[in-house]
């Protein structure tokens, strides 16, 4: 009797057993790293293709760079995706990517070079001194970033003979070829002083 009843809780263990192996919690399910790429301003932003949901604890990992470890900042985007950010310092090297119970070796690309932000409109600055006989010379070109206006007025400064010279100018869209006695010289809108060469010799 008592051989009879060992083996029903033998074989009662047995079944227990199996149902938590059953009711153990599936892991997470095959993790593909589609894409690394480098983000202005965030670092680098690595991507993965997955199947199935992962916990908070789960999106965790590593980036190795030689002797050196970084977290990742891992969030699932998707059922589908997960994407994970690491520090700049491992852009253009050749890294071993840990997460989701994989590790990946990828090369990460160079951090895009930061754009030169430059001046895109340039103009003439007609003026003129005694050193140049009072005739107009153009010293320019004034660059800056938007588009001048209609009576726009800038100031400069210039070399000459003696030192620096300072003076300042004014706007004209339109064309001022036959404002003066002289010939004013014209080759579109750019900044001229204002006044005619013979206006100051009177």
């Amino acid at each position: 009797m008592k051989y009879r009843f060992s083996i029903v809780l033998i074989v009662l263990s047995l079944l227990l057993a199996l149902v938590s192996v059953a009711a153990a919690p599936m892991p997470s399910g095959r993790v593909t790293l589609i894409g690394v790429n480098t983000v202005p301003g965030k670092g680098v932003v690595f991507t993965f293709h997955v199947d199935g949901n992962y916990s908070k604890s789960e999106l965790k990992g590593s980036v190795r760079m030689g002797g050196v470890t970084y977290g990742l900042d891992c969030v699932q985007v998707d059922e589908s995706t997960v994407k994970c950010t690491a520090n700049k310092a491992i852009a253009g090297a050749n890294v071993a990517v840990s997460w989701g119970g994989s590790t990946f070796w990828t090369d990460v690309p160079n951090l895009p070079t930061p754009l030169t932000q430059t001046s895109q409109y340039c103009y003439s600055i007609w003026d003129y001194y005694d050193f140049t006989d009072m005739e107009w010379t153009d010293f320019g070109p004034h660059c800056q970033d938007e588009p001048a206006q209609a009576f726009d007025e800038i100031e400069y400064t210039t070399e000459g003979p003696d030192g620096t010279y300072e003076g300042w100018a004014e706007f004209y869209d339109v064309d001022v070829s036959g404002e003066c006695e002289s010939p004013v010289p014209y080759n579109g809108p750019a900044y001229y002083f204002p006044y005619c060469p013979e206006d100051i010799l009177d």
